[in-house]
């Protein structure tokens, strides 16, 4: 058994920090992932797992607790036999792209179940290679009078940072190798800093607003080559960028401790959060269990919209701006439909309680996946 952890101080913080709301009513939960890589690491020819593809954990919630749906009709309507021990994705919107699972008439039977069900979507997605590169700018500006700065302001240096990082990610992957990212040595701190500097001078910013965030990086690292450590680049594991999605799995169980959370089966999840009591209050929370998932539909549902979710944010990763607006253009009814129908499920279900949906992710993604949203007809 591992030590406990007290939530509490994290849980308010959060509530006051976000402005959330609803967060003591009950809610049932099911939970599937997508994109599990389990941990994302550098290798010595690239990445472990692609760094386009974004972490995905939710899926299905309703309010109140132990709601039943009749699922039999439902498979029915979706053309499936209700003796199917498991219903996934590629039974519902089968396809390897986003624009090839939104073509699918059983999405939009499902999606408009959900809808008419008053069932929500819930989920978190993470891009590791931001979530790994944002300590650098943490870093910089720790222990300065920048460290007051707007969150706005320490955002934007963020996602401009990581932009140009991946937009020249073969030679960052060299430095971060070489340097061991993100266990920067003491005595490499210096010439650390020495390699982004020269690396930011030869960028040509694609606009005003970014050649000003990275210049204000430049002259951080300046200030940062007379540092002794670089304080969350220092005591971290050579080359493990996130070691694990255990932390995302337990802050909704403590940010809605009224709520019982249903996941899929994780063997190593189960391990760490089993072992680990979970405290808020004064009290451990018991608001959770694994299942398998065949044996829980709306798990299996989960696992569609998940799914589906993980495709999207993959797409928006991949492709540029210019190229989204023009496919956008030249959907099939279909798409349009279900793209629409999409986000009218996200935007209610964000409506209804902020927390739901949730995205540690650039600003850049993020501007695309909107496109992607709002540009279907």
């Amino acid at each position: 058994m591992s030590a406990s952890i007290d939530f509490s101080e994290i849980c308010e913080m959060t509530i006051a920090f976000s402005g959330l709301s609803h967060m003591d009513n009950e809610y049932t939960f099911f939970y599937d992932e997508t994109n599990n890589s389990r941990l994302f690491r550098i290798t010595e020819t690239d990445f472990n797992a692609s760094k386009d593809e974004d972490f995905v954990l939710g899926g299905l919630v309703y309010e109140g607790k132990h709601k039943a749906f009749d699922m039999e009709k439902l498979l029915q309507s979706l053309r499936l036999q209700p003796t199917m021990k498991e219903v996934k994705r590629k039974h519902i919107a089968p396809g390897n792209s986003f624009l090839e699972c939104v073509n699918s008439r059983k999405l939009q039977t499902l999606l408009e179940w959900i809808i008419e069900n008053k069932i929500y979507i819930h989920f978190m997605a993470m891009n590791n290679l931001y979530y790994g590169v944002v300590d650098i700018v943490d870093s910089l500006i720790a222990d300065t009078e920048l460290s007051g700065l707007p969150w706005e302001y320490i955002t934007h240096t963020k996602n401009a940072l990581y932009k140009y990082i991946n937009a020249d990610i073969a030679y960052i992957h060299e430095v971060f190798l070489h340097y061991g990212y993100p266990n920067i040595a003491d005595e490499s701190v210096r010439e650390f800093c020495e390699v982004l500097i020269g690396w930011i001078e030869e960028i040509e910013a694609e606009n005003e607003a970014d050649d000003f965030a990275l210049e204000s990086v430049r002259q951080l690292l300046k200030s940062a080559r007379k540092k002794k450590n670089l304080c969350f680049l220092t005591d971290n594991e050579n080359l493990m960028l996130m070691d694990g999605y255990e932390s995302l799995y337990m802050e909704p169980i403590y940010m809605f401790p009224n709520s019982e959370h249903i996941f899929d089966e994780e063997t190593e999840i189960m391990k760490k959060i089993c072992s680990t009591p979970i405290i808020l209050g004064g009290n451990e929370l018991h608001n959770f269990s694994f299942v398998k998932s065949t044996e829980n539909r709306m798990v299996q549902l989960s696992d569609v919209i998940i799914g589906i979710i993980g495709k999207l944010m993959l797409y928006a990763n991949v492709s540029t701006l210019a190229e989204i607006k023009k496919e956008m253009a030249s959907l099939s009814p279909q798409q349009e439909k279900n793209i629409s129908l999409l986000n009218n499920l996200i935007n209610a279900s964000s409506d209804h309680c902020l927390a739901f949906i949730h995205y540690t992710a650039n600003f850049f993604e993020m501007e695309k996946v909107t496109c992607i949203l709002t540009m279907a007809k």
